[in-house]
């Protein structure tokens, strides 16, 4: 497959504004490329070492290759939209400094708020969020989990993380507070984690968490 960028042409001249969008995600590289067709100098402002967002962070590449995302971000970047990564705002830049240096200003930095379980328990160092998990393993290189795991949840979060586990050797799966047919998640999603060697279990809720080694 040909995996050069596609160049669109711009919709309109330059107007000599300047926009800032915060955060290199999906929605912040959408709202880029159309801000620089319609002829705007943008700058996007990422915290993280390289842009994409959850492309990266929290879909694992064996559902997302990377040549893929990295494709749609030369593209982005093709359009005249500068990338600037390892850009904390709020630490390494305001938002009055944003807003007093560019014309308008774009809020796309995401809207992670962890739903942990709040069960007796859940402060063992051994209970993570699923996301930081994924995290951890797509952009930091987190190769250790342990031989048992089991994800609570029933969504596409749950099968990356109990796949990725499986993939980093674990042995485990899922538990679903509902039924089967309830789970949302694509056809194909499931089966793909039974012949993977993982496990579901259904109708199931976590009442309290056993063990030693709190934070």
């Amino acid at each position: 497959a040909d995996h050069a960028p596609v160049v669109l042409a711009p919709q309109a001249a330059p107007t000599g504004k300047k926009v800032a969008v915060v955060g290199a995600g999906v929605a912040g590289l959408a709202a880029a490329r159309q801000l620089a067709l319609r002829g705007h100098a943008v700058k996007v402002l990422e915290k993280h070492a390289a842009p994409g967002g959850m492309m990266i962070q929290g879909i694992p590449a064996f559902r997302l290759p990377r040549d893929i995302v990295e494709r749609e971000i030369r593209q982005v970047g093709a359009t005249g939209v500068d990338i600037c990564c390892n850009v904390n705002v709020g630490k390494d830049v305001t938002l009055t400094q944003l807003a007093e240096d560019f014309d308008a200003v774009v809020l796309a930095a995401g809207t992670l708020r962890p739903n942990l379980l709040d069960i007796p328990g859940s402060q063992f160092k051994a209970i993570e969020h699923g996301l930081n998990f994924l995290f951890e393993v797509n952009e930091l290189g987190r190769r250790h989990i342990g031989r048992s795991v089991v994800v609570i949840g029933g969504g596409y979060t749950a099968m990356d993380c109990a796949r990725t586990a499986l993939r980093l050797g674990a042995q485990g799966g899922v538990v679903y507070r509902r039924a089967r047919e309830d789970m949302v998640v694509l056809p194909g999603e499931l089966e793909a984690l039974l012949e993977e060697g993982g496990n579901l279990e259904t109708n199931c809720t976590p009442q309290v968490f056993l063990g030693e080694g709190r934070r």
